[in-house]
């Protein structure tokens, strides 16, 4: 066995840390650049609903920009001696992906990074893209059945495989996902653009460890991981008393029961120099597809998910936009699941395709527990993600599905407003609306603010969109939301923020509210679908 480089560095050149920093960033944001422009569906090209995110062999996410995907389940089943330059993995599995994917509509491509000491290349870091692809099978276009009881009716599982050996692709692998689909140009082209942005990306990393070599740019990994750590601690973790908080909130229906409340809860210990986060008393697991597996890999993606509401008790907005988070967090957070069977810790082959309810939630309920620390000087609640669309066939007769992810308003803070129309997926956005008139059969008659439906308050929530549609064709209208019963709550006597509405043919004879956990609402032709998203909670 080889030795170990890392073992006996010197300290990091912090020349060096800030340039490999940078790099990163650059690389980064690069390959991201490389799939919006050449991916082919609305929702990766368009909506932008993919994340990057450069690890290194030690499987520590080094990009902090946003949340991304986990390599563990790829290391656990293709060991990195075992690669070789040119190889492509590929897995979508919820199950077998150690927590890092949370529906099978999102497909997950490593590129792994290999450096040549002279003694043959070795695998040094890796490049990973996953995103939200237009449909990959199941019961319903667009792979996320509301109605679903199992995972195996949102579509086609695929555990990690290697997708390239080498640099040629598998194209019976290729074949099959994309005769799964029903929008097969699309998915093909999607794969495509991430493999081949992730391949470039490790070219790019590739360069910098010819460049400084392996030693240094490891040296400088571990400085900015490091760094993140101590920032952490030093500036947000001392602001959070010791002692013991808690706080739960719901998921109001999954699709399946009638309308419930699927508890989630959050009990958060502050000790001197950590948080321990017990999801101790969340629900059972839910009949529909609201789980979220969350229980592996001792809670990995769930950590660099929730951390991000940590950086609202920095001492600015401004030092709060530069405070990243990477795998340096997870050291500072330990993370508690209750046994086999919950919202976060389902039972294969539980349904998960709109998890999203839960983890969103989430968010949430960790900001109301460190509102109950810091005496409310927490956000307000904020928008959670939703899914609407319209599907059906075109004048020519080929089928379509559109569908966008539109955001909503946050909460209110102690020093200002919630933010309009926020998308709680970085980079994210609605479709802009010469696109679509030009490929789908409607009209978008209005989009704008939905007027009040932030919270009141000294502070008010953020306002929601209003969008009005108007089918040209016969046509089904889909919806993956939440919040359509209860509302983003207030802080300090805020008030709670409009909830989620989606009225057809607004006062029209045949008005009518689907509710948010829609698979194939008939819309005839000339009638308006008006979505109101909701707005968050006030100061």
């Amino acid at each position: 066995m080889k030795s170990d480089p890392a073992a006996d560095r010197p300290p990091a050149d912090p020349v060096l840390v800030e340039i490999v920093e940078g790099t990163l960033a650059s690389v980064e944001k690069e390959v991201e650049t490389a799939i919006a422009r050449t991916s082919r569906s609305p929702m990766i090209r368009d909506a932008h609903d993919f994340r990057v995110g450069i690890h290194d062999r030690r499987l520590r996410k080094l990009t902090g920009r946003s949340y991304s995907a986990l390599v563990h389940p790829v290391a656990r089943d293709f060991p990195p001696e075992t690669m070789r330059p040119g190889d492509v993995f590929f897995h979508n599995d919820v199950y077998e992906s150690e927590g890092g994917i949370g529906h099978l509509p999102d497909l997950c491509v490593t590129v792994p990074v290999f450096h040549d000491d002279g003694s043959g290349p070795e695998v040094v870091a890796f490049v990973q893209a996953f995103g939200h692809h237009d449909d990959i099978g199941g019961a319903c276009p667009g792979s996320m059945p509301p109605k679903a009881t199992s995972v195996f009716e949102e579509g086609l599982m695929v555990p990690p495989i290697k997708l390239w050996d080498q640099g040629v692709p598998n194209r019976a692998a290729l074949r099959i996902m994309v005769r799964n689909s029903r929008m097969p140009d699309s998915l093909a082209a999607d794969l495509d653009a991430e493999c081949s942005a992730c391949l470039m990306g490790a070219r790019r990393l590739a360069d910098l460890f010819g460049r400084y070599g392996r030693v240094a740019v490891e040296r400088s990994f571990d400085a900015v991981l490091e760094a993140t750590t101590e920032t952490y601690r030093r500036e947000i973790l001392a602001k959070i008393p010791d002692g013991t908080y808690v706080w739960e909130d719901y998921a109001e229906h999954d699709g399946v029961d009638e309308p419930q409340l699927h508890r989630q809860r959050i009990t958060l210990t502050k000790e001197p120099d950590r948080l321990v986060i017990d999801f101790a008393g969340t629900s059972p697991q839910a009949k529909g597809p609201i789980n979220h597996c969350g229980d592996y890999a001792d809670g990995n993606f769930l950590k660099k998910w929730l951390a991000p509401i940590l950086r609202n008790l920095a001492d600015t907005p401004e030092r709060m936009a530069e405070l990243d988070v990477n795998e340096g967090v997870v050291p500072l957070i330990e993370m508690r699941f209750p046994e086999k069977g919950t919202l976060l810790t389902p039972v294969f082959p539980a349904p998960t395709n709109a998890r999203t309810f839960v983890i969103l939630r989430l968010l949430g309920v960790l900001a109301g527990a460190l509102a109950k620390a810091v005496d409310g000087y927490m956000p307000a609640d904020q928008e959670t993600i939703r899914y609407t669309g319209v599907f059906g066939t075109g004048a020519g007769g080929e089928p379509y599905l559109m569908r966008e992810v539109l955001g909503g308003g946050s909460g209110g803070r102690h020093y200002a407003d919630g933010e309009d129309t926020i998308h709680v997926v970085p980079d994210s956005r609605n479709l802009p609306t010469e696109f679509t008139e030009s490929r789908f059969p409607f009209i978008v008659e209005r989009l704008g603010l939905a007027t009040d439906s932030g919270g009141a308050g000294k502070h008010r929530g953020g306002l929601g969109y209003e969008k009005h549609i108007r089918m040209l064709r016969d046509a089904s209208f889909m919806s993956i939301a939440d919040r359509s019963i209860l509302s983003c709550w207030g802080v300090k006597g805020g008030r709670a923020g409009a909830p989620f509405q989606v009225t057809i043919d607004p006062g029209g004879p045949d008005e009518r509210e689907p509710g948010g956990l829609v698979e194939a609402e008939p819309v005839r032709a000339g009638e308006v679908i008006r979505i109101r998203t909701t707005g968050g909670g006030g100061w």
